[in-house]
């Protein structure tokens, strides 16, 4: 008999540690069956002679009754126009057909990117290009025409012979050139691209061509530095003149524009 009694409590406090749990969590309140938890109260009430006992059956009314509250709460919110349930999207979708599918989905698409592809409209407009131009073989001698014009390098030699600089002017910038290069350096190895580079493109571009020559003519001299990346140019004293040899330094617009930004951080400004 006492047996049976422990049994029964213990069906009381099952219901109201559920009933305190699905409270305290905020799951659904509906996992509880409340009809079933009452049923069971309702054949325990008879049993009961303790008060204990009858403060228990209670206690688990009372959370019973804190269930359907929540209950109430849980309908009255999924019945708002501010809550979608998910079930009731699912079973939407499942009686929709594809073009209302399609047409729903085009209206809520927010594409974060697109892509274009070529429509009826462009490729007759490009059939009608090419339908419109001559035969190649009426094409052929314009084309032979523009293929004829290409870039080319002018060395001092043509500069010269088109008029377009003296021999005197240029040995005159060069022996100038030679001359700073003597007071600048001291007779030591400089950083080549200190001394070539300037605020203007095509200033260091001339400056870097005549270095060249130096170089080439054996009054100055270039040093790799393979380890550190660094170019240096040295003078070469009247006395001590070597045959002159070519070197290849790399020189366009990303050079220029590299090297005078790395020169401006470690001189602060040219002079």
């Amino acid at each position: 008999m006492q047996r049976l009694k422990e049994f029964d409590r213990e069906q009381v406090l099952r219901i109201i540690v559920l009933c305190q749990a699905i409270r305290l969590s905020g799951q659904d309140p509906f996992t509880v069956d409340v009809k079933e938890k009452l049923q069971i109260l309702r054949e325990l009430l008879p049993k009961w002679k303790l008060v204990e006992d009858l403060l228990l059956d209670s206690e688990a009314l009372k959370e019973l009754s804190e269930i359907v509250k929540l209950q109430g709460e849980w309908v009255r919110r999924r019945a708002s126009r501010m809550f979608i349930d998910p079930f009731l999207i699912e079973a939407k979708l499942k009686l929709m057909d594809r073009e209302q599918l399609a047409r729903a989905f085009l209206k809520a698409w927010r594409p974060i990117i697109s892509t274009e592809q070529l429509t009826f409209r462009r490729l007759k407009e490009a059939y009608d290009y090419w339908a419109a131009l001559p035969p190649l073989s009426e094409r052929k001698h314009e084309l032979t025409t523009q293929a004829e014009f290409e870039l080319k390098h002018l060395d001092i030699e043509e500069l010269i012979k088109m008029r377009l600089l003296t021999k005197e002017e240029f040995e005159k910038a060069l022996d100038e050139l030679y001359e700073e290069l003597l007071a600048r350096s001291r007779g030591e190895a400089i950083d080549y691209w200190s001394f070539v580079v300037r605020e203007g493109f095509e200033e260091s571009a001339m400056r870097a061509y005549m270095v060249s020559f130096l170089v080439s003519q054996g009054r100055a001299e270039l040093f790799i530095d393979p380890i550190q990346e660094v170019i240096y140019i040295k003078p070469a004293k009247a006395e001590e003149k070597k045959v002159g040899r070519s070197v290849v330094v790399a020189f366009n617009y990303d050079v220029w524009r590299r090297e005078l930004e790395r020169v401006k951080r470690e001189r602060g400004s040219f002079s």
